[in-house]
């Protein structure tokens, strides 16, 4: 990683919101470039996905109670 550094801090900031398809098309080729040749940082963000996924499967086994609902989209709509 030390010789990829600039490129590794930029691609980690980035790997969250590349993995969730947020980011412009410029910026997800740089950061699937950078993680085809450097293999810590592909590492890194493989366990973010596999988490995500982890999260995803476990976080939707119950139905969310309609108070907490109601409180979430109370709390997004306060100014």
């Amino acid at each position: 990683m030390p010789e990829h550094e600039p490129e590794c801090t930029e691609t980690l900031l980035e790997v969250e919101a590349y993995l969730d398809g947020e980011v412009d098309p410029a910026l997800a080729e740089r950061v699937t470039h950078h993680l085809s040749d450097c293999s810590p940082c592909l590492d890194r963000a493989e366990f973010r996905k596999h988490l995500k996924q982890m999260v995803r499967d476990k976080c939707t086994e119950r139905a969310v109670p309609d108070s907490l609902v109601t409180r979430i989209r109370q709390l997004i709509e306060e100014p």
